[in-house]
């Protein structure tokens, strides 16, 4: 049984104690734990502002100029505090991200992983019709911060 199986076998039961139970703080607690790795992850694309020849303008992936420029952007954004303001989003706590590559379309891509202290309220707000205009809007903010051409995000359980 892989990772996400026994994630979910635990999932459908701690939903099922919720529904016959209710709320407890033994539940929440379990919730929590469950929920740990619970993240959004965005992949950049390349970076726009570095300078390059005509017959690159068409790459549609990033390459290790790209990657040299994401980290040292990143290590700027994370130095003056301009991440977190990016992903602050009160009921979810405390903000914490890092610098992540991310398999897109079999290409290894620069990204962020971006996680909230409280993954209950964090996770409670898919069942809100503006969660993904508020997720996209900070992928797009992170987006437009690093220089990137395009950006993937993805709400990551496990």
């Amino acid at each position: 049984m892989d990772k996400y199986e026994k994630f979910k076998i635990e999932q459908d039961s701690l939903l099922k104690a919720l529904a016959e139970n209710g709320p407890s703080e033994s539940l929440m607690h379990r919730m929590q734990a469950l929920y740990k790795d619970a993240c959004v992850v965005i992949a950049l694309g390349p970076n726009i502002a570095l300078e390059r020849g005509p017959e690159d303008a068409g790459r549609e992936y990033a390459d290790e100029q790209d990657f040299a420029a994401y980290v040292e952007t990143y290590v700027l954004a994370v130095q003056s505090g301009e991440l977190a303001r990016l992903f602050e989003m009160q009921p979810w706590g405390a903000v914490a991200y890092e610098y992540e590559t991310v398999d897109v379309d079999g290409k290894v891509c620069p990204g962020v992983r971006v996680s909230w202290a409280n993954k209950i309220a964090f996770l409670a707000g898919g069942k809100d019709g503006a969660f993904e205009a508020r997720l996209e809007a900070m992928a797009k903010a992170l987006a437009t911060l690093m220089s990137a051409k395009w950006y993937r995000w993805q709400v990551r359980l496990v």
